[in-house]
């Protein structure tokens, strides 16, 4: 199931020992190497710890319901997850991240994006254009195969690509007796002007 970015925010997280609610997400936490929600701060008053973290293993299931876990026991602390300090170190969010194709190009900044939940991998960007830039465009989708790099500063997309033009294929009819060779010669002039 894909979700934005807000339906990841205040959600219920259920234990499956008590059958209630015992915390709901404040906000992911992003690995920005693999461009994937990781984990996500909690708070809620039968959590004991502040801030508290949800690793995403310890999910069972997502659903209507929300966040289903075995028990308040898998709340961890900041210090408690070894394995996640370097993500935590971090600090990382993509909310106002400048995105820019790979010549140059600023395309604008993310105000949004989308999260497979089965995953947790982030699928798509949406960016707004800067002021000038957006008569006419609300906002510009990048998906996740499109980024080239991601740093403090900037996330780099690949470049628009030209329109691909084809070759015209001639079609001969093999029952003709007459057969042209200056067609393919033709053929290769259109395909340089195209290219021009």
């Amino acid at each position: 199931m894909l979700v934005l970015k807000e339906r990841l925010a205040a959600v219920p997280i259920m234990s499956l020992q008590t059958g209630s609610e015992i915390a709901q997400t404040v906000q992911p936490l992003i690995d920005p190497r693999q461009l994937t929600v990781v984990a996500f701060y909690c708070q809620g008053p039968r959590v004991g710890i502040n801030p508290a973290i949800l690793h995403i293993d310890d999910i069972r299931e997502s659903g209507s319901l929300g966040f289903i876990v075995d028990s308040a026991d898998v709340l961890m602390s900041p210090q408690d997850l070894v394995r996640l300090q370097q993500v935590i170190g971090f600090n990382f969010s993509l909310e106002g991240k400048l995105v820019i194709e790979e010549n140059g190009h600023k395309i604008g900044k993310v105000t949004n994006y989308t999260t497979d939940l089965r995953s947790f991998y982030i699928t798509q960007l949406e960016v707004q254009p800067s002021m000038w830039k957006s008569w006419g465009t609300a906002h510009v989708l990048i998906g996740r195969t499109q980024i080239i790099e991601i740093n403090d500063q900037k996330i780099v997309v690949r470049s628009a690509t030209e329109p691909v033009v084809t070759p015209k294929k001639i079609v001969e009819n093999p029952f003709s007796t007459h057969r042209t060779q200056p067609e393919a010669t033709h053929a290769h002039t259109d395909t340089a002007r195209d290219k021009a």
